[in-house]
């Protein structure tokens, strides 16, 4: 059977605090095991997480928007 961490061990393990992954838990609906009121996760359910909260970056902006003050100075 896999290893099971608490709530306080996957704060640490994403670097975050535990009152943060608690609410992330809440309002993302983290997938959990529940034992009576004790929380844990399982390996499975930490690649499920990061794959809810991974981002794509974003595209490199180099040129400013139509119509901005950039633009009109540039025209001048």
């Amino acid at each position: 059977m896999e290893p099971l961490i608490t709530i306080g061990e996957l704060a640490e393990l994403f670097k975050i605090s535990r009152s943060t992954a608690y609410r992330m838990k809440k309002e993302q609906r983290w997938p959990h095991i529940r034992f009576g009121t004790e929380i844990r996760f399982s390996q499975e359910n930490l690649e499920a997480i990061k794959a809810l909260n991974a981002q794509t970056p974003a595209p490199d902006r180099r040129t400013p928007r139509i119509g901005t003050r950039a633009n009109k100075r540039n025209q001048k």
